[in-house]
């Protein structure tokens, strides 16, 4: 554990906010809403807004834009209006990035690929801060209050091995931060959801070049690796975004580190200890998030299995520089995965009952049920049959539950 102390009001006194999206008449209310939260915890801080892209305002191209203009076509909207004018308030500077070109799916059920718009919105917020500390963020995302920075101190100073590449730890989501040994065989896949700690740090892991065509289809044209899992062959990209990311900045510190396609565990050792020595994986608990569009997602019952959670991220960084096992490490997990995977190869949420008796009480269950209480079924099976009033359905959803490995 190295000497460094933070203090709390130093990070408050030199921080910037760089939340970054698209700026549409779908998510124009939110995003207003979010931004206005963000300067009622950190009034002291910049926020920068970079926009990806926007068809609601009148801009001339990239780089800073002095006052928000709602394009004609909106111009009678008043709640636009208005929420316009309060992101114009709140937000210290506003610029629009470069533009970028929206690739093809990742991988089946997905939308296209928005990679490099993600990328060129991360750049051009990033250069404008000129504070030591910056929270990089998602437009629909934010937090409470102030306790993420009280959770960074907590943990930034843990010790660190020879894979160190940062000059500080950087706090990064636990959702998506992947198991590697567990549902999908992905090293290197740290969530790019927020990235929080030095500046400097954050705009080390932002300096990559646009992603490929080539790559973005690299599945079209190339073999699964044989005993590839069925979530894993449903990718038509070489990489996740994420990794993409990740091998292309740790690649420049540690040149033998490999990943030559999505499910390449050549160096999966690498990428836990390269995770342990750079960041610290949130608890949304402690820190007290607030993503509407993930909230189900967060409750499912196998996501500490999928993802890396805090005690997981610690088991790896208590281990540094022990020559540990990880596939021993983490075989529980493992176990429970395949489990799962046996029963729900597809790891869906509400996978289709393999028993008769309970696939003609489910059918029978969504005939009589809201639309409300079907949407809490499909989306959190578990917390839905565990608040139940019916013996009956609860005898049927323990029973199901149960068979299925959720």
């Amino acid at each position: 554990m190295s000497d460094i102390v933070i203090k709390k009001d130093d990070i408050l006194n030199s921080l910037s906010i760089v939340v970054q999206g698209p700026l549409y008449d779908w998510n124009i209310i939110q995003t207003a809403q979010l931004i206005s939260q963000w300067r009622s915890i950190f009034p002291k801080s910049k926020i920068i807004f970079s926009i990806s892209q926007s068809d609601l305002i009148i801009f001339e191209g990239p780089g800073i834009i002095p006052k928000l203009r709602i394009a004609r076509i909106h111009r009678n909207n008043i709640v636009f209006q208005d929420a316009l004018a309060l992101i114009d308030d709140f937000s210290d500077i506003i610029v629009m990035s470069d533009s970028a070109i929206v690739l093809p799916p990742v991988k089946q059920g997905l939308r296209e690929n928005n990679c490099n718009l993600q990328i060129e919105a991360a750049k051009a917020g990033l250069r404008l801060v000129d504070t030591d500390y910056v929270l990089r963020i998602r437009s629909d995302i934010v937090f409470s209050d102030t306790s993420l920075i009280d959770y960074y101190i907590e943990n930034f100073n843990l010790p660190r091995g020879k894979y160190a590449a940062l000059k500080q730890r950087v706090l990064i989501s636990e959702f998506f931060t992947l198991n590697p040994f567990t549902f999908e065989k992905l090293p290197f896949h740290y969530s790019d959801w927020l990235h929080f700690g030095l500046t400097e740090d954050v705009k080390k892991l932002w300096d990559v070049p646009a992603y490929g065509i080539i790559d973005a289809t690299y599945y079209q044209r190339n073999p699964y690796k044989q005993g590839s899992g069925p979530r894993e062959k449903t990718f038509f990209s070489r990489y996740a975004v994420e990794q993409y990311i990740a091998i292309t900045v740790f690649k420049k510190y540690f040149h033998n580190i490999k990943l030559d396609y999505h499910n390449d565990m050549t160096s999966v050792d690498e990428s836990l200890y390269i995770l342990a020595d750079n960041f610290i994986i949130s608890n949304f608990k402690k820190t007290k998030i607030y993503f509407a569009k993930y909230q189900h997602i967060m409750q499912h019952n196998n996501i500490n299995i999928v993802c890396m959670s805090q005690e997981s991220w610690k088991k790896i960084v208590s281990n540094v520089g022990k020559n540990v096992n990880f596939k021993n490490l983490f075989k529980n997990e493992a176990e429970i995965a395949k489990k799962s995977l046996k029963n729900n190869p597809n790891n869906e949420t509400f996978p289709p009952p393999k028993d008769i008796k309970t696939k003609i009480f489910f059918k029978i269950l969504f005939y009589i049920l809201s639309k409300n209480k079907k949407n809490k079924l499909k989306t959190n099976p578990k917390k839905f049959f565990s608040d139940s009033k019916s013996s009956i359905t609860k005898y049927f959803g323990e029973k199901y539950i149960s068979s299925m490995g959720l």
